[in-house]
């Protein structure tokens, strides 16, 4: 494997270096110090991997990515830099991760396992590769990354993820296990599996697999998500597999444990970057500290999204530009303490890696809520009673599953059985039935305003599984989520 590291630090260079030797073997490791001489080293030698110093290369930035798309080299950064910025440039210029320091050498390690892995499939070759027509069992991995090979059967590519790649072993043994109509060919990959199947009869398949996705649901808790590209007559079998693996991202919109399956993929355009109407109107929402209007722009922003979809990266870019209007929310109001700057850069983390975005907003919830409660008691213009603020932190803080009445009687600093009694003797009915009662009326009002799941509902409502969450919203309102919904 040759990696090539480009960084002005002598000493953190040599750093790298040595981590890299001393838990690798076969790795071909070249320093730069320059972009110039970088230039020059990839003209002479391609690598696998590029390690790249972000700080101190901006006016490079664009000349880094005219060789990486030349190239079509995969790079990790590295950056001091935990900045709005920093994270556009990585995600623009297509990086596989960023490390920020101080970051672990482990992470390091883990990252270029990662891609040591993957580049070993993808470099498998088939001495037996024939150079015109390919059969079903003739296919191999060239043939979905290096060449234009017709294919000569009615296939389709059916892609298999789930949110931990540590399952992918198990979704390949089902796979072997299972009994499928036509022939098929399993690939593996670092982050899902890809069987190249036979779709003479295409309905039959989807079946097939809609069987399989019932059966891991009855024996598995892991989520999964099958995508079905049926190739075109005489399409080549590269560009079927580049046209899956574009499907994937659908996941990003759509969630986990449903099937995907599409002809036609398009994305349509969106600015990743708020106007400045947008970027006055959070000013004045965080200076009020107005929760109940921050999460109505924010699902209304992320949430309702229809095909054709935007490209997904252009939403994390849109959401790092929300997270840098809190991020000057702190600066403004000094909320820089080691605690909120741990949260605020874990919420970054999750905004640039998480694989489904209904996670990623509610985190984003999570933090802006928690955020802004800060000194909330101080910033009170007159007295209100007990239940009142209970009420308040009910309506901010329904959707984290792990919020409850003990959470509430340490925001109060009260004591949780003084809590529970006075908040019954004055409301006439349980904190907890309160509770449920604006969690159900929330899920209510998501299941007529958007089309999201009613999984992806119960979470961001507060009910960490969905069968819970129908029994109480039938409990409360007669009839399941389902036939509420089907009433509209």
């Amino acid at each position: 494997m040759e990696i090539h590291l480009v960084a002005k630090d002598q000493l953190e260079a040599n750093g790298i270096r040595w981590v890299i030797e001393s838990h690798f073997t076969g790795i071909q490791l070249n320093l730069w110090d320059t972009m110039e001489s970088f230039e020059n080293g990839v003209e002479k030698q391609q690598p696998d991997l590029v390690i790249l110093d972000m700080d101190g290369w901006e006016d490079e930035s664009e000349k880094f990515n005219k060789i990486r798309k030349r190239f079509g080299m995969r790079w990790i950064g590295v950056s001091s830099e935990r900045i709005f910025q920093t994270a556009y440039r990585a995600l623009r210029f297509r990086a596989e991760d960023v490390l920020f320091r101080p970051f672990s050498p482990t992470d390091l390690i883990k990252r270029i396992q990662q891609l040591r892995y993957q580049l070993k499939n993808e470099n498998i070759s088939s001495l037996n590769y024939a150079a015109g027509g390919a059969d079903l069992f003739d296919i191999d991995y060239p043939d979905l990354f290096l060449k234009d090979r017709k294919h000569t059967n009615s296939i389709a590519m059916v892609a298999l993820l789930t949110p931990s790649s540590e399952t992918l072993s198990l979704v390949y043994d089902a796979l072997q296990r299972y009994s499928f109509t036509g022939k098929n060919r399993i690939f593996v990959f670092s982050d899902f599996i890809l069987c190249v199947q036979e779709s003479e009869e295409a309905d039959v398949m989807k079946e097939e697999y809609y069987t399989f996705l019932t059966r891991w649901k009855d024996f598995m808790d892991e989520p999964l998500a099958i995508v079905i590209k049926v190739a075109t007559v005489g399409d080549s079998l590269k560009n079927i597999y580049e046209q899956t693996r574009q499907l994937t991202r659908r996941i990003f919109f759509e969630g986990y444990d449903i099937i995907i399956a599409e002809e036609q993929l398009s994305y349509r355009e969106m600015d990743p970057f708020l106007t400045p109407l947008e970027q006055r109107q959070w000013i004045e929402m965080l200076e009020k500290r107005d929760i109940k209007t921050i999460r109505s722009w924010i699902e209304n922003e992320f949430l309702t999204f229809q095909p054709p979809y935007p490209d997904p990266e252009i939403i994390r870019v849109r959401l790092t530009s929300v997270l840098a209007q809190i991020r000057r929310h702190m600066k403004s109001y000094n909320l820089q303490s080691a605690y909120w700057e741990a949260i605020y850069h874990e919420v970054f983390q999750q905004i640039v890696h998480k694989p489904v975005i209904y996670q990623i907003v509610k985190e984003l919830l999570v933090f802006t809520t928690r955020l802004l409660q800060q000194d909330h008691e101080q910033l009170q213009d007159g007295p209100r009673s007990l239940v009142e603020k209970a009420r308040e932190l009910m309506e901010n803080n329904y959707w984290d599953a792990q919020w409850n009445l003990a959470a509430c009687a340490d925001a109060l600093r009260v004591n949780k059985s003084t809590l529970s009694r006075r908040f019954a003797a004055e409301s006439i009915q349980s904190f907890r039935i309160t509770l449920h009662q604006i969690r159900i009326g929330e899920a209510k009002r998501l299941l007529q305003e958007t089309d999201l799941s009613l999984e992806e509902i119960a979470h961001l409502t507060g009910y960490s599984h969905q069968t819970y969450f129908n029994a109480k919203f039938k409990a409360l309102e007669g009839c399941t989520p389902l036939v509420y919904r089907s009433r509209l």
